[in-house]
Parts: C-alpha cells; structure tokens; sequence
C-alpha cells in the first residue's frame, strides 16, 4: 500500500468482538474466580481500548477529540445551550465543560452568543464549519461507551450501575473526581 493511502480498518460486529475476549492462558492452575476476574479485566480493557481507538479515528477525521465531537454534536442538537447545560448533558464538570467550548470556539466550530434579555447568559450554536464536520464525521459521535450505554435497557443499566457502584466502593484509592472529567482526560 502506498503511504499516502488511507488505512483501511475492518470493522467488526458485536458478537465478533464478544468472541475475541478470553482469559490469557496462565501456568498452573486457574480457579474458576481467577478466570472471572482476568474476564472481567479483559471486558474493561476492550471498553476502554475501543474508546481509545473511536477517539483516535475521530482525531484522524474530524480533527478533533471525541469529547469536543460529543460536546458539538449536544449543541447542534439543543441549539442555544448554556455552557451549564452542556456539563449536564454531558455528565461533566462545568470547568471541564467550559474547557471544550473554549477548544471548539477557538477552532471557530461554534459561537458564544450573549443572550439579548440578559447579557450574562451565553448561548452556544454551531458555526457552519462545526456543521459541516457533524455532516462528514461517521457517529456515534456521543462515543462508543454512550452509544452503548444508551443501548442498554433500563433493567441491564441499572443492573451495571449498580455493579459498578460496587467495584468503585472496594477500590481502594478511587478518583471520585474524575466522574466529571473526560473519558480520556482532554
């Protein structure tokens, strides 16, 4: 293939990707826990290896994060929003939230609009170009975690809220914080 050739990715169907997960093989011998914990680990490092690469190939095409095409793809949908409602549409802290604005008024993806009734309040509306990148950029461009989660029934999300609510509790040192920050800390 020549360099300049795009790469080429395959892609895979869910029960494709289902099957690829399986414990490594370990020396001696593997308790049926030991099995489920190195299962449950892989199933963690899929999620979260698959964001990477989502935010990657979005990188590569829109020429931004996956974070700053989720944020811009919440404006187009509920033009005029508030930064403050972008971090709750988005799960973020309001400085996390103001972060990506600033990236994607600074790419000229969208405008700051002051509202004529009150000069305090400052919309957000996508600009012609963040139109555009929406228009030519594969989904889902929320991502492939919230894609999945919105997936989900309502029984099946709880039941994984729930779950992981667990594992957060028994951690050791979580970083609570970090709930409100971007999946991949842009």
């Amino acid at each position: 293939m020549p360099a300049h050739a795009p790469r080429r990715t395959q892609k895979r169907s869910n029960t494709d990707a289902r099957s690829k997960i399986r414990p490594p093989k370990l020396g001696g011998s593997v308790t049926p826990r030991s099995r489920l914990e190195l299962q449950t680990l892989q199933a963690f490092r899929t999620i979260f290896g698959s964001a990477r690469v989502h935010d990657a190939e979005v990188r590569r095409t829109a020429g931004i994060s996956g974070s700053q095409l989720w944020a811009l793809s919440e404006i187009a949908r509920f033009t005029a929003m508030s930064v403050n409602a972008l971090s709750h549409r988005m799960s973020l802290h309001q400085t996390t939230a103001s972060n990506l604005v600033h990236a994607l008024v600074k790419r000229k993806l969208i405008r700051r609009i002051r509202d004529g009734a009150d000069q305090r309040v400052v919309r957000l509306h996508v600009s012609s170009e963040g139109g555009r990148i929406l228009d030519h950029t594969p989904g889902p461009h929320a991502g492939l975690l919230v894609d999945a989660l919105r997936a989900l029934d309502t029984k099946q999300l709880t039941q994984l809220r729930t779950a992981l609510a667990v594992l957060v509790g028994v951690m050791k040192r979580p970083a609570t914080t970090a709930a409100g920050e971007t999946l991949l800390g842009e």
